[in-house]
């Protein structure tokens, strides 16, 4: 009899267990959100809006301001929502204030809902690419959805500007605790600030793959990296792959044995000109080129100083998902990973997601 019992009781945790794996689809209260789109002040109407939450199992909500620049949703459980917007709108050129312009507009960002059963709140909008020049695009680096497999990880860099762009000399690095510290460091080939072997053309993707082949024959779910742009190799870690069609990414951190590995679930990941690369006493913060931050949690205490990244990416992103973390638009940048960045459902190397 005692046997019986514990059997059944080792069956129930089974299926309570198996139970509590998934986000909760019922919930209860009843929340009314008001939404106003904004562009520099003035109210902006008819932009798209949606929103999204990791509290619940439930699907993605989406509506259309008015004329008023007003949207209204309604019946929503009280939860912490992501609210993104984008839309096209017509005014004054930069360049020429008698002319006009079209320009996109982008705009996210995160709500917490108190006690009330009415939130009102207000989506700013800023035009795409606000501040121009080679981006951090792309952060895959939460593994693949079969057999906890993290060797696909890649970042993808954006050259938003009107220029082209060169890699030559440029470093690559994984951050400790704020400037004064790294943890990796590589580099492309390339004489820093004045080579000119390893251009990026205006509106160009460059892939960076931490191994270069096709994961897909070890795992069906990930990708193919084979013909990725660049490759992070280090010689001093004799297992490391490599590729001999694709050019290297060196650790140049003398005694580091490992190959350019990120974290899972938060880090910091940061390109410098290369004007500085005497790792030990950190980084001169006016070689930065671009900084993000990610972490899945949104308790995550900053890493980074906020002058680089006023955020932090990812938050609800799932380890071994086949998820990435992608700029809402190419090289869409406000300093602040938060607004900027959004989980995708799978990885796109060298495009934008949809």
């Amino acid at each position: 009899m005692v046997k019986k019992i514990y059997i059944f009781l080792f069956v129930l945790t089974l299926v309570f267990s198996n139970c509590f794996k998934e986000k909760p689809s019922q919930y209860d209260g009843v929340l009314t959100l008001i939404i106003y789109s904004e562009f520099e002040g003035k109210i902006i109407p008819f932009v798209p809006v949606t929103l999204e939450t990791n509290d619940y199992n439930i699907s993605t909500v989406a509506g259309i301001t008015d004329s008023s620049g007003m949207v209204i949703f309604n019946d929503l459980p009280w939860a912490y929502y992501q609210v993104s917007g984008k839309s096209t709108i017509i005014a004054p050129s930069p360049h020429d204030s008698t002319k006009m312009d079209t320009f996109s507009v982008n705009g996210s960002e995160f709500i917490s809902i108190d006690e009330d059963n009415l939130k009102i709140d207000t989506l700013n909008l800023i035009v795409s690419g606000a501040e121009p020049g080679l981006k951090i695009n792309e952060l895959y680096i939460g593994g693949a959805p079969c057999h906890s497999y993290w060797y696909d990880q890649y970042f993808e860099l954006y050259n938003s500007s009107e220029d082209t762009v060169y890699l030559d000399g440029i470093v690559i690095c994984r951050m400790g605790k704020m400037l004064a510290n790294i943890t990796y460091i590589f580099q492309f080939p390339g004489e820093p600030l004045t080579g000119k072997e390893y251009p990026v053309p205006p509106d160009s993707f460059v892939v960076l793959a931490i191994d270069a082949y096709d994961h897909t024959e070890y795992c069906s779910e990930s990708i193919d990296l084979s013909n990725a742009d660049w490759e992070f190799r280090n010689s001093m870690d004799y297992g490391d792959f490599d590729n001999p069609d694709v050019p290297n990414i060196e650790n140049i951190e003398v005694g580091h044995h490992l190959d350019f590995l990120p974290s899972l679930g938060s880090d910091v990941i940061l390109i410098a000109d290369g004007s500085d690369v005497d790792y030990l006493d950190g980084m001169d913060i006016e070689s930065v080129i671009d900084c993000v931050e990610y972490s899945s949690k949104p308790e995550h205490i900053k890493e980074i100083e906020s002058e680089l990244d006023r955020g932090f990416a990812g938050v609800g992103k799932e380890k071994y998902s086949g998820q990435s973390l992608e700029r809402i638009a190419p090289g869409f940048d406000t300093n602040n990973s938060t607004l900027d960045f959004e989980i995708i459902p799978h990885p796109t190397p060298g495009y934008q997601h949809e």
